[in-house]
C-alpha cells in the first residue's frame, strides 16, 4: 500500500505462518511476548516481524536515531540474522545486472542477502523503446517486470524511491531508507541509479510542452500520441530535438510510424554542425542516407530558445545561424539534457560528486572515501585519466562484471580488479527493419539495412538479463522474422531458455 513491493516466496510465508502459531500460542506473559518476538525476527525476517506484531508481541525498545532506524530495519527487506546484506539502488543496466551477477557467484560462506531497489516496477531495455514504437517487439521485451526477471534468483526485490542513506561511519554499513517508512539495511550499498532527462533553465516552455523519450511512461505517451496523429486529418509534423544517436533513432522511429502519412512531416532540429558528430563516420553516413529515404528533414546549428502553445500547435523558436525563427509542430519530442539520476533525490546521497552529480569512484568502481560502497553506470564518474569514456549501457554493462566481483572480493578478502573498458563497436536502429551497427576494426567497419537489423536484434537478445528473458524476446524475434518456421520453433526455444536457467539456478544453489 506504500509502494513497497517485497517477493517473498511461499516457503517464506509458511515459515511465518508457523512462527505466528507458536507466537500466538502463550502470549499473555510481557516476557515470553519479547522472547517469541526474537525469534520470529531472527527466523523469520520482515514476515515473522508482521506476524508477530499480529499476535500482540512488542519488540524491545531502542533509543537514538540509528537504534530506530535500526529497529525500522529489523522487519525491512534483506534483514535475514547471520547473514550480510547487499543493496543495490537503480534497476537499470548496471544496477540489475551487479545484482544478477552476485546472486549467480560462489560465496565460501554462504550466500549474502542481496536486495535490489527501484522506483519503477519495470526494467526498461532502453534501446529497444524505438523497436516498440514501430512494432517489432512487445512491452513485455523492452519493459519487463522486476518480478518475472528475479523469479528463479535469491534476489529481493524492493519497489519505492529512496528518501536517504544513513551511513555508520565507523563501519560503513548503514540503512536506507525507501518511502515513508521502509528501511533497507546493508553491510555493501550499489549506488545505480542512471540518469534522468533534464530540460535546460534557460529554455521557457520545454518542460510544461516537450516530451521526453527516456523512461516507460514516456514511451507510452509518445506512442500514444502518435497513435493519434495517424488517425487525424490534415497535415502534421513532428519536430524531433537533438542531434545525437538518441535524436536520430527517434526521428527515424517516428518517420516509420508515420510513412503512410503523405503530409506528415518529421523534422531533426541538432544543435551541432552536423548530426551524431561523436560517432564514426560510417555511422554518421548510414543514419543520413536512411533519414534522406524515409524523409526526415534535418536543422543542423539549430539551438531552441523557447517553446510556447498558440491555438493547440507548438510554436517552437529556434536559432538557426544567428537568426531566430519559429517553426510550427503538433508535437515537440526531446532527447538533450541527460543528467545523473542522483539530483531527483537532492541530499539523500551523501557521496562527494562532480560538477554534474555523478558520484565520484576510484579505478575499483568504490565511492571516494567509502570502502564499503560502489557506483557505476550514468550515476558515477571516474577521472578522464583513469577511464577515459562516455557513459554509456554498453559501459555499465561492463561495469556490472566488475563491480559484483570487486564486492565479492572485499567481503572474501581477496584483491580488488581496477575496471577497464573494452570498446565492442556501436549499434542503433534506423527506422522499421533497418540500422546500422560499426564495428572496431580498423578505422571501423559499418554494416547498414536490413542485415544489421537482424544483427542488432540478435544481439539484443543476447543481452537481455536472463536466460528465461532470452528465450521470451527471441521467440518474438523468430515469430516475427522467421515466417512459418520461426513461429514453430520460437516457443521451442523459450522452453529450452526456461528449462536451461532453472537448471542453471540448481546447480548454484
Amino acid at each position: 500500500k506504500l509502494g513497497i513491493d517485497v517477493i517473498a516466496t511461499d516457503r517464506y510465508r509458511r515459515a511465518g505462518t508457523t512462527c505466528k502459531r507458536s507466537a500466538s500460542s502463550d502470549n499473555s506473559v510481557e516476557s515470553e511476548q519479547k522472547t517469541d518476538m526474537k525469534t520470529c525476527r531472527s527466523a523469520w525476517g520482515a514476515e515473522g516481524t508482521r506476524l508477530g506484531r499480529a499476535a500482540g508481541m512488542r519488540p524491545r525498545q531502542r533509543t537514538g536515531r540509528w537504534q530506530r532506524l535500526q529497529c525500522r530495519a529489523a522487519k525491512a527487506p534483506g534483514h535475514k540474522r547471520g547473514k550480510e546484506s547487499i543493496c543495490v539502488v537503480g534497476g537499470g543496466f548496471g544496477g540489475l545486472l551487479t545484482a544478477l551477477k552476485l546472486d549467480s557467484l560462489l560465496w565460501p560462506d554462504g550466500k549474502p542477502n542481496i536486495v535490489l531497489v527501484n522506483r519503477e516496477e519495470r526494467f526498461l531495455f532502453k534501446p529497444l523503446m524505438y523497436d516498440y514504437l514501430t512494432g517489432e517487439c512487445d512491452v513485455n521485451d523492452v519493459a519487463p517486470r522486476f518480478e518475472d526477471l528475479l523469479e528463479s534468483t535469491s534476489i529481493e526485490f524492493c519497489q519505492g524511491e529512496v528518501s536517504s542513506i544513513e551511513l555508520q561511519q565507523t563501519t560503513g554499513k548503514g540503512v536506507l531508507s525507501v518511502g515513508r517508512d521502509q528501511s533497507v539495511p546493508f553491510d555493501h550499498l550499489v549506488v545505480a541509479v542512471g540518469a534522468s532527462t533534464r530540460f535546460p533553465l534557460g529554455v521557457p516552455g520545454a518542460r510544461e510542452l516537450a516530451v521526453p523519450f527516456s523512461t516507460f511512461e514516456d514511451m507510452l505517451q509518445v506512442e500514444n500520441l502518435l497513435k493519434d496523429l495517424e488517425g487525424r486529418s490534415g497535415p502534421c509534423k513532428v519536430a524531433v530535438a537533438g542531434g545525437g544517436v538518441a535524436g536520430v533513432e527517434l526521428a527515424c522511429a517516428v518517420a516509420s510510424c508515420l510513412k503512410n502519412r503523405s503530409d506528415a512531416t518529421v523534422l531533426l532540429l541538432s544543435g551541432s554542425t552536423e548530426v551524431m558528430e561523436k560517432c564514426p563516420a560510417g555511422h554518421r553516413e548510414a543514419a543520413k542516407a536512411e533519414m534522406k529515404e524515409l524523409g526526415v528533414e534535418v536543422l543542423d546549428t539549430a539551438r531552441v530558445l523557447s517553446v510556447e502553445e498558440v491555438e493547440g500547435q507548438k510554436q517552437v523558436h529556434i536559432s538557426l545561424g544567428g537568426e531566430e525563427r519559429v517553426i510550427a509542430t503538433d508535437l515537440l519530442l526531446w532527447t538533450v539534457g541527460q543528467a545523473p539520476a542522483t539530483a531527483d533525490l537532492g541530499g539523500s546521497y551523501v557521496f562527494p560528486v562532480n560538477e554534474k552529480g555523478s558520484i565520484k569512484t576510484d579505478p575499483y568502481l568504490q565511492v571516494e572515501g567509502q570502502s564499503n560502497v560502489f557506483a557505476l553506470g550514468d550515476a558515477s564518474f571516474q577521472a578522464p585519466e583513469v577511464s577515459p569514456y562516455v557513459a554509456t549501457a554498453q559501459v555499465a554493462l561492463q561495469q556490472s562484471d566488475f563491480c559484483a566481483y570487486n564486492i565479492w572480493a572485499s567481503m572474501n578478502g581477496r584483491k580488488l580488479v581496477p575496471f577497464r573498458y573494452m570498446h565492442l563497436g556501436e549499434m542503433m536502429t534506423l527506422g522499421r527493419s533497418t540500422a546500422a551497427i560499426t564495428l572496431p576494426l580498423g578505422s571501423g567497419f559499418t554494416l547498414d539495412g536490413i542485415p544489421a537489423s537482424l544483427g542488432r536484434r540478435i544481439a539484443y537478445v543476447i543481452r537481455q538479463p536472463t536466460l528465461q528473458q532470452q528465450g521470451r524476446v527471441g521467440r518474438g524475434l523468430l515469430e516475427r522474422e522467421g515466417g512459418e518456421a520461426g513461429k514453430a520453433l520460437g516457443p521451442l526455444l523459450q522452453l529450452l531458455a526456461t528449462e536451461a536457467d532453472k537448471l542453471l539456478q540448481q546447480s548454484r544453489a
